[in-house]
Protein backbone atom coordinates (compact mmCIF):
# COMPACT_ATOMS: atom_id res chain seq x y z
CA UNK A 1 0.00 0.00 0.00
CA UNK A 2 1.24 3.46 -0.91
CA UNK A 3 1.92 6.03 2.49
CA UNK A 4 0.90 9.55 1.81
CA UNK A 5 -0.57 12.18 3.94
CA UNK A 6 -3.83 12.24 2.17
CA UNK A 7 -4.69 8.73 2.47
CA UNK A 8 -3.63 8.54 6.16
CA UNK A 9 -5.21 11.37 6.43
CA UNK A 10 -9.08 10.60 4.85
CA UNK A 11 -8.40 7.41 6.46
CA UNK A 12 -8.08 8.88 10.20
CA UNK A 13 -11.51 11.02 9.39
CA UNK A 14 -13.17 8.32 8.40
CA UNK A 15 -12.61 5.81 10.88
CA UNK A 16 -12.86 8.04 13.60
CA UNK A 17 -16.66 8.26 12.52
CA UNK A 18 -16.80 4.11 12.99
CA UNK A 19 -14.59 3.86 15.95
CA UNK A 20 -16.64 2.75 18.71
CA UNK A 21 -19.02 0.55 16.48
CA UNK A 22 -17.14 -2.85 16.12
CA UNK A 23 -16.94 -3.55 20.15
CA UNK A 24 -13.17 -3.81 20.51
CA UNK A 25 -10.63 -5.82 19.14
CA UNK A 26 -10.79 -8.06 17.01
CA UNK A 27 -13.23 -5.75 15.37
CA UNK A 28 -16.68 -6.86 14.70
CA UNK A 29 -17.23 -6.23 11.12
CA UNK A 30 -20.88 -7.43 10.58
CA UNK A 31 -21.58 -4.82 13.49
CA UNK A 32 -20.14 -2.48 11.69
CA UNK A 33 -21.75 -2.84 8.53
CA UNK A 34 -25.11 -3.43 10.41
CA UNK A 35 -24.74 0.07 11.55
CA UNK A 36 -23.97 1.64 8.54
CA UNK A 37 -26.67 0.30 6.79
CA UNK A 38 -25.20 -2.55 4.80
CA UNK A 39 -28.64 -4.52 3.73
CA UNK A 40 -26.45 -7.99 2.65
CA UNK A 41 -22.63 -9.41 2.87
CA UNK A 42 -22.95 -12.23 0.16
CA UNK A 43 -20.50 -15.02 -0.54
CA UNK A 44 -20.34 -15.70 -4.28
CA UNK A 45 -18.06 -17.14 -6.99
CA UNK A 46 -16.72 -14.04 -8.57
CA UNK A 47 -13.46 -12.56 -9.99
CA UNK A 48 -12.72 -9.53 -7.64
CA UNK A 49 -12.12 -10.16 -3.93
CA UNK A 50 -15.17 -7.75 -3.08
CA UNK A 51 -17.52 -5.11 -4.23
CA UNK A 52 -20.10 -3.22 -3.23
CA UNK A 53 -23.44 -2.26 -4.67
CA UNK A 54 -26.40 0.23 -4.40
CA UNK A 55 -30.25 -1.00 -3.94
CA UNK A 56 -32.63 1.69 -2.70
CA UNK A 57 -29.87 3.62 -1.45
CA UNK A 58 -28.34 0.96 0.97
CA UNK A 59 -25.46 -0.66 0.57
CA UNK A 60 -24.33 -4.14 -0.46
CA UNK A 61 -21.51 -6.33 -0.34
CA UNK A 62 -20.22 -9.75 -1.59
CA UNK A 63 -16.80 -11.22 -0.98
CA UNK A 64 -15.33 -14.01 -3.16
CA UNK A 65 -15.94 -17.30 -1.67
CA UNK A 66 -13.23 -18.88 -2.07
CA UNK A 67 -10.17 -16.44 -0.33
CA UNK A 68 -8.79 -17.35 2.75
CA UNK A 69 -10.81 -16.39 6.14
CA UNK A 70 -8.19 -13.37 7.07
CA UNK A 71 -8.06 -11.91 3.43
CA UNK A 72 -11.81 -11.87 3.31
CA UNK A 73 -12.32 -9.98 6.60
CA UNK A 74 -9.74 -7.15 5.01
CA UNK A 75 -11.70 -7.25 2.23
CA UNK A 76 -14.87 -6.46 3.75
CA UNK A 77 -13.04 -3.74 5.73
CA UNK A 78 -12.16 -2.40 2.36
CA UNK A 79 -15.26 -2.10 1.15
CA UNK A 80 -16.47 -0.75 4.05
CA UNK A 81 -14.11 1.91 3.68
CA UNK A 82 -15.62 2.72 0.17
CA UNK A 83 -19.23 3.03 2.30
CA UNK A 84 -17.81 5.67 4.43
CA UNK A 85 -16.43 7.40 1.89
CA UNK A 86 -19.42 7.70 0.10
CA UNK A 87 -21.13 8.58 3.13
CA UNK A 88 -18.83 11.52 3.57
CA UNK A 89 -19.44 14.66 1.42
CA UNK A 90 -16.50 16.27 2.48
CA UNK A 91 -14.07 13.13 1.32
CA UNK A 92 -16.73 12.50 -1.57
CA UNK A 93 -15.66 15.80 -3.37
CA UNK A 94 -11.80 15.02 -2.71
CA UNK A 95 -11.99 11.70 -3.59
CA UNK A 96 -13.91 12.67 -6.95
CA UNK A 97 -10.92 12.93 -9.08
CA UNK A 98 -8.39 11.03 -7.45
CA UNK A 99 -7.42 7.91 -9.89
CA UNK A 100 -9.80 4.58 -9.18
CA UNK A 101 -5.93 2.81 -7.75
CA UNK A 102 -5.25 5.95 -5.34
CA UNK A 103 -9.45 5.37 -4.37
CA UNK A 104 -8.43 1.60 -3.66
CA UNK A 105 -5.50 2.42 -2.00
CA UNK A 106 -7.27 4.68 0.46
CA UNK A 107 -9.67 2.12 1.09
CA UNK A 108 -6.63 -0.09 1.79
CA UNK A 109 -5.85 2.74 4.38
CA UNK A 110 -9.33 2.52 5.91
CA UNK A 111 -9.20 -1.32 6.26
CA UNK A 112 -5.70 -1.41 8.11
CA UNK A 113 -7.19 1.16 10.13
CA UNK A 114 -10.67 -0.26 11.01
CA UNK A 115 -9.41 -3.53 11.82
CA UNK A 116 -6.24 -1.94 14.47
CA UNK A 117 -7.70 1.15 15.33
CA UNK A 118 -4.59 3.72 16.42
CA UNK A 119 -5.17 3.45 19.91
CA UNK A 120 -4.96 -0.37 20.16
CA UNK A 121 -2.21 -0.91 17.85
CA UNK A 122 0.65 2.26 19.69
CA UNK A 123 1.35 0.39 22.27
CA UNK A 124 2.56 -2.41 19.88
CA UNK A 125 3.94 0.04 17.35
CA UNK A 126 5.69 1.65 20.34
CA UNK A 127 8.06 -1.41 21.52
CA UNK A 128 11.84 -1.18 20.96
CA UNK A 129 12.60 -4.13 18.33
CA UNK A 130 9.75 -4.88 15.52
CA UNK A 131 10.07 -9.11 14.77
CA UNK A 132 8.15 -11.74 13.34
CA UNK A 133 6.72 -12.58 17.01
CA UNK A 134 5.36 -9.35 17.23
CA UNK A 135 3.70 -8.80 14.06
CA UNK A 136 2.23 -12.65 14.67
CA UNK A 137 1.10 -11.50 17.89
CA UNK A 138 -0.54 -7.84 16.08
CA UNK A 139 -1.74 -10.41 13.49
CA UNK A 140 -3.75 -12.66 15.59
CA UNK A 141 -5.03 -10.61 18.07
CA UNK A 142 -6.66 -8.48 15.13
CA UNK A 143 -7.82 -11.45 13.26
CA UNK A 144 -5.70 -10.16 10.64
CA UNK A 145 -3.22 -10.68 8.21
CA UNK A 146 0.67 -9.89 8.94
CA UNK A 147 0.76 -8.04 5.99
CA UNK A 148 -1.72 -5.60 7.08
CA UNK A 149 -0.12 -5.55 10.86
CA UNK A 150 2.84 -4.58 9.09
CA UNK A 151 1.49 -1.84 6.99
CA UNK A 152 -0.06 -0.47 10.32
CA UNK A 153 2.65 -0.89 12.77
CA UNK A 154 4.97 0.83 10.12
CA UNK A 155 1.96 3.39 9.77
CA UNK A 156 1.33 4.60 13.70
CA UNK A 157 4.80 3.73 14.62
CA UNK A 158 6.43 5.72 11.89
CA UNK A 159 9.18 3.06 11.44
CA UNK A 160 10.55 0.64 8.92
CA UNK A 161 8.58 -2.54 9.22
CA UNK A 162 8.91 -4.16 5.69
CA UNK A 163 7.36 -7.58 5.26
CA UNK A 164 8.44 -9.78 2.21
CA UNK A 165 7.52 -13.39 1.24
CA UNK A 166 10.01 -15.54 -0.81
CA UNK A 167 9.70 -18.55 -3.20
CA UNK A 168 12.81 -20.62 -3.93
CA UNK A 169 12.62 -20.91 -7.82
CA UNK A 170 14.99 -23.25 -9.59
CA UNK A 171 17.60 -20.78 -9.71
CA UNK A 172 16.90 -18.52 -7.10
CA UNK A 173 14.94 -16.73 -3.86
CA UNK A 174 11.37 -14.59 -5.83
CA UNK A 175 9.69 -11.99 -3.63
CA UNK A 176 5.93 -13.52 -4.39
CA UNK A 177 4.46 -11.09 -1.60
CA UNK A 178 5.05 -7.80 0.02
CA UNK A 179 3.75 -5.28 2.54
CA UNK A 180 4.29 -1.87 3.93
CA UNK A 181 7.54 -1.24 1.07
CA UNK A 182 8.49 2.17 0.15
CA UNK A 183 6.71 3.28 -2.81
CA UNK A 184 10.01 4.23 -4.34
CA UNK A 185 10.63 0.31 -4.01
CA UNK A 186 7.62 -1.24 -4.18
CA UNK A 187 6.90 -4.14 -6.77
CA UNK A 188 11.06 -3.89 -7.63
CA UNK A 189 12.57 -5.54 -4.94
CA UNK A 190 15.08 -8.68 -5.33
CA UNK A 191 17.50 -10.88 -3.64
CA UNK A 192 20.87 -10.54 -4.71
CA UNK A 193 23.55 -13.48 -4.96
CA UNK A 194 24.47 -12.87 -1.52
CA UNK A 195 20.95 -12.77 -0.01
CA UNK A 196 20.16 -15.76 -2.06
CA UNK A 197 22.93 -17.97 -0.29
CA UNK A 198 21.70 -16.38 2.99
CA UNK A 199 18.23 -17.67 2.70
CA UNK A 200 19.35 -20.63 1.36
CA UNK A 201 21.60 -21.42 4.53
CA UNK A 202 18.18 -20.44 6.87
CA UNK A 203 17.60 -22.59 9.64
CA UNK A 204 14.36 -24.31 8.74
CA UNK A 205 11.60 -23.08 11.50
CA UNK A 206 13.51 -20.87 13.20
CA UNK A 207 13.61 -16.75 13.30
CA UNK A 208 16.32 -15.86 12.89
CA UNK A 209 18.05 -12.08 12.45
CA UNK A 210 20.12 -11.47 9.33
CA UNK A 211 21.59 -8.27 7.51
CA UNK A 212 20.81 -8.61 3.50
CA UNK A 213 21.10 -6.58 0.40
CA UNK A 214 18.11 -6.24 -1.96
CA UNK A 215 18.84 -4.94 -5.95
CA UNK A 216 16.07 -2.87 -7.22
CA UNK A 217 15.22 -3.41 -10.79
CA UNK A 218 16.70 -1.76 -13.45
CA UNK A 219 18.97 0.39 -11.27
CA UNK A 220 22.21 -0.33 -10.07
CA UNK A 221 21.38 0.71 -6.50
CA UNK A 222 21.42 -2.02 -4.03
CA UNK A 223 19.77 -1.82 -0.57
CA UNK A 224 20.91 -3.09 2.85
CA UNK A 225 18.45 -4.25 5.34
CA UNK A 226 17.92 -5.70 8.56
CA UNK A 227 15.39 -8.65 8.19
CA UNK A 228 14.05 -11.37 11.18
CA UNK A 229 13.70 -14.45 8.70
CA UNK A 230 11.98 -17.37 9.21
CA UNK A 231 12.24 -20.70 6.40
CA UNK A 232 9.95 -22.89 5.56
CA UNK A 233 11.38 -24.92 3.27
CA UNK A 234 10.99 -23.40 -0.69
CA UNK A 235 9.46 -20.19 1.10
CA UNK A 236 10.29 -18.19 3.51
CA UNK A 237 9.08 -14.82 5.09
CA UNK A 238 11.08 -12.24 6.29
CA UNK A 239 10.52 -8.73 8.11
CA UNK A 240 12.83 -5.54 7.30
CA UNK A 241 13.34 -3.49 10.05
CA UNK A 242 15.98 -1.32 8.64
CA UNK A 243 16.63 -0.51 5.03
CA UNK A 244 18.76 1.50 3.63
CA UNK A 245 20.95 2.52 0.17
CA UNK A 246 24.32 0.46 0.75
Amino acid sequence: MADRPIERGLADRLVSAVAELGGGVPVDLDRVANALGVSAIVRAPMIEDGRTTWEGGRPRIELRDDRPAERTRFTLAHEIGHILIARDQTVARRTRDLHADDVETLCDWIAASILMPRRWVAGYAGRDQYNLSLLRLVAHRADASMSAAAVRLAEVGNRTCVLLRWQRSPTRWLVVGQAAVPREYAGNLQATPETNTILDQLPNRRDSWREVTLGIFGDDVSLLATAHADRIGSTCVSLLTALSPS
